[in-house]
């Protein structure tokens, strides 16, 4: 049976019942390969796909999974009986495919057009790029690409469809130390062209072999620039922060905050639906809604928060585009670039601290409070230049006032799976250490 086939059955079987149906098809083509000291040992070349049928009645929903094509009466009375057992208050909604949806540049497949060996080839030139410092004693490189299909109907009307995809890198080195010091670098991108396995592996050798020597700092006050890669780390508390779902719950410290102050001025952040750098784009979300560009926080103002058809429904406004499953997601979280590279953001910082890497986002930090400890790594700033590496310091701090001490802003710009920023810089924020 074929996926048309399947839809018609079941979108026959909603009429008789006097229900409305929609089915979402997703498809996902998966490879990965992971070499260790220059070996592999993990390879992964998979596909799976996936239906889901939702169907609604008096703003009930009942769903269920299926991941053949075999037995469509099966699945319809799966999620027909599980619409009884539904005990919320919420009304439920589908979309009718009305609107204009964003044209977003189609993924064309190139990394599935390489062959086995020019994809481990990413590996192996990362591997022998990492090795040509005698000092790296452990490595591991790792390349993967993942192709995404989506369609979702519905007996509204509603029929869309898109591909979206990309590649992706990363390695550690290891260097050699009374305590052994590590460093990873990562790459991704919509073409194999994007990604640079040498460029990859000598920047994590030569951030290991940087960190060599490290020392920990005196507790204090430090004025710090947060990495593009940490900054996105520590940004994804804002994920949660602008979903209206979550202000709805009470769960948002952003609650009744729009068109307040929560940032710098010089900080703008939008969702976007697409951007080159990305591999996460897309023209609707789960429910069929268009997504947009919009402006989530402008010159340090709080504009919108994030909607599903639901959340919208309930605040009498047009929903954003932002369903993601059974939450509500940016699309890309993209912080608007300033105009100062890297090294100019250093010299700017002149004393203080570059923080590399943090541990903890899932323990210490807190999207409902917004307040954070996190475990860090950092380079020492003097004079406008990183004198040493520093191990053993908590950075701690409110992520809505760290927004408010923002003073500058990098264009060293850079896509983390979702979110989009570069390196910033904050006029103060806790640290604490033990020198």
């Amino acid at each position: 049976m074929t996926f048309e086939q399947f839809k018609d059955k079941i979108f026959a079987l909603a009429k008789a019942h006097g229900v409305e149906a929609q089915l979402s098809y997703s498809q996902n083509k998966n490879f990965q390969v992971r070499y260790q000291n220059g070996t592999m040992d993990q390879y992964t070349d998979a596909g799976k796909f996936k239906i889901t049928l939702q169907l609604l009645k008096d703003g009930k929903l009942g769903m269920s999974y299926t991941e053949t094509l075999d037995d469509p009466e099966k699945v319809f009375e799966d999620a027909l009986s599980n619409i009884a057992i539904i005990d919320s208050e919420d009304v439920e909604y589908f979309y009718d495919g009305k609107g204009e949806y964003p044209k977003i540049e189609p993924y064309d497949g190139s990394f599935e057009k390489l062959s086995v060996k020019e994809r481990l080839s990413y590996v192996e030139k990362a591997h022998e790029e990492i090795r040509k410092s005698s000092d790296i004693i452990n490595d591991m490189a790792v390349y993967g690409q993942q192709m995404n299909e989506m369609r979702l109907a519905n007996t509204l009307g509603l029929d869309l469809s898109y591909t979206n995809g990309g590649g992706f890198m990363y390695a550690m080195a290891v260097a050699k130390d009374v305590s052994p010091r590590s460093a990873v670098e990562f790459a991704i991108g919509r073409k194999p062209e994007a990604i640079d396995p040498i460029l990859v592996g000598s920047k994590a050798r030569d951030e290991a072999l940087a960190l060599v020597g490290s020392k920990s700092v005196k507790s204090g006050k430090y004025r710090v620039i947060l990495r593009n890669d940490v900054f996105s780390d520590i940004l994804g508390m804002l994920i949660s922060m602008i979903s209206a779902e979550n202000a709805q719950k009470n769960l948002s410290p952003l609650k009744g905050k729009i068109g307040e102050k929560i940032g710098s001025d010089i900080l703008t952040v939008k969702d976007l639906p697409y951007h080159p750098l990305s591999i996460s784009c897309a023209p609707f979300d789960t429910q069929g809604v268009p997504t947009k560009e919009k402006t989530i926080i402008e010159n340090g103002v709080f504009k919108t928060f994030l909607h599903n058809l639901k959340t919208a429904k309930k605040e009498g406004v047009e929903p954003t585009g932002n369903a993601m499953g059974t939450g509500i997601q940016p699309i890309n979280l993209y912080v608007e670039p300033g105009n100062k590279s890297f090294d100019e953001l250093l010299k700017s910082l002149d004393d203080g601290l570059v923080i590399i890497e943090v541990e903890g986002m899932h323990s210490g930090a807190n999207p409902i409070s917004g307040n954070f400890s996190l475990g860090a790594k950092a380079f020492r700033v003097e004079g406008g230049r990183i004198t040493h590496g520093v191990e053993q310091i908590t950075i701690s701090g409110n992520f809505l006032e760290m927004l408010g001490n923002i003073e500058d802003i990098g264009n060293d710009i850079r896509a983390f799976m979702g979110i989009i920023t570069p390196s910033v810089l904050i006029s103060n924020l806790d640290i604490a250490g033990n020198a």
